[in-house]
């Protein structure tokens, strides 16, 4: 019964090692390659910018293997020809910024396990993206993504509903792998952050989402801040082809950690809009991040936001000033042709006090070639009123996933 007992163990293990053998052989390999060429004309002392990079991609992802993933991926970033540009880290301060530095390093490293019902548990360096990236995000849009360090838990055991809950030691930014020129450029975040979101699409006119996020980074602990708040988007049918949009979303925000400055201050979104036949879309909406003007350090921040995708493509103000922001844009957008063109205006001016600070107009059009292949134009032109330059920038990128 003993050697029984040894051949049926040795066996049960050979089975396990197989099993692990087959998840890892029955993997998933993706490639992407992603060209960029990205002109930066600003009304200042610095010259202008001319970038050319390349972000190569490869990644692999586990079959699972009783309830056990993994996936690594790992990004490189290359300048192609001159560095007509500030990329943060290339010491060519002369020139406009272009936030894409050099660069080889994991952007996922990552363990899940999925044994649990509903539940997904993960490990390690991975991508975390919440609601629409206006408080945790990925800044997908710049060459060298922002991922995290720590532990993830995702639940929908209760009927149409998603619990998240992340803890976040480490914040890999886009100035990464190696620090930049500056403090506000630095490659990464030490910090202790716990983000909370849960959100419930069981109703028929929209989702509603509430979440609490507490962020102490210890790195730049000004950025410190608990903020917890409330969302709803959703669509109504007006007929056959005709929807109305619609978004609400209120947030309240407080120092946290070692923020050197106490304050309060509030934020919020509204936007509604109509989805129209031939794939036309309109929006019009208000975003405000409150301010004090006469104090610096108040003003409602969102370090952890893909900022790109708000108040404008030219980025001009990916800090919060002290007078808070308020922005007032319009969107228009079409598909002809297997291609997606769009334009957005914005009014920006001081949450506190009222005073201008500009507008900008943003356009852009993307199509999918085939399989694989995907083109993008973007160009942004901002005016100024009072606060920060003139400033223009135009993209060009081609992109393929294999």
């Amino acid at each position: 019964m003993a050697v029984a007992a040894v051949v049926t163990m040795a066996a049960s293990v050979q089975a396990e090692e197989a099993s692990l053998a087959g998840a890892l052989k029955g993997g998933e390999v993706k490639i992407q390659f992603r060209y960029r060429y990205e002109d930066v004309d600003q009304n200042n002392a610095l010259d202008d910018a001319q970038a050319s990079t390349l972000k190569s991609r490869l990644n692999y992802t586990s079959a699972l293997f009783s309830g056990w993933q993994a996936q690594v991926e790992v990004d490189n970033v290359s300048q192609i020809g001159d560095d007509d540009y500030n990329s943060t880290s290339n010491n060519e301060t002369g020139y406009s910024v272009v936030a894409d530095p050099d660069g080889t390093e994991f952007n996922q490293a990552w363990i899940a396990y999925s044994g649990i019902a509903d539940t997904v548990v993960k490990g390690g360096r991975q991508r975390i993206v919440l609601d629409n990236e206006r408080f945790v995000g990925g800044v997908g849009w710049r060459q060298n993504e922002q991922t995290y360090d720590g532990g993830s838990v995702v639940n929908k055991s209760l009927k149409d509903t998603t619990l998240n809950y992340a803890w976040i030691d480490n914040v890999n930014r886009v100035f990464g792998p190696d620090d930049g020129t500056t403090a506000a450029w630095l490659g990464d975040w030490d910090s202790s952050i716990h983000l909370l979101n849960a959100s419930y699409s069981g109703l028929s006119f929209g989702t509603i989402t509430v979440y609490d996020y507490l962020m102490d980074i210890k790195d730049a602990d000004a950025q410190s801040n608990k903020t917890y708040g409330a969302r709803f988007t959703g669509k109504h049918a007006l007929g056959e082809t005709t929807s109305l949009l619609y978004t609400l979303e209120y947030a309240r925000q407080e120092d946290y950690g070692d923020n050197p400055v106490s304050y309060e201050a509030d934020y919020y979104a509204v936007e509604a809009g109509l989805a129209l036949p031939a794939a036309v879309t309109l929006k019009v909406g208000q975003e405000a991040l409150e301010g004090n003007a006469g104090s610096a350090g108040k003003a409602f921040r969102t370090p952890l936001a893909t900022l790109h995708a708000f108040q404008g493509f030219a980025d001009m103000f990916l800090s919060t000033p002290d007078g808070g922001i308020q922005d007032s844009y319009a969107v228009a957008s079409i598909v002809v042709m297997g291609a997606t063109a769009s334009a957005v205006w914005h009014d920006f001016e001081a949450e506190d006090g009222g005073a201008s600070f500009g507008d900008e107009l943003d356009l852009s059009l993307s199509r999918k070639f085939g399989q694989y292949v995907t083109g993008l134009l973007k160009y942004a032109d901002y005016n100024e009123d009072g606060f920060a330059v003139d400033t223009r920038k135009f993209w060009v990128q081609l992109q393929v996933d294999i």
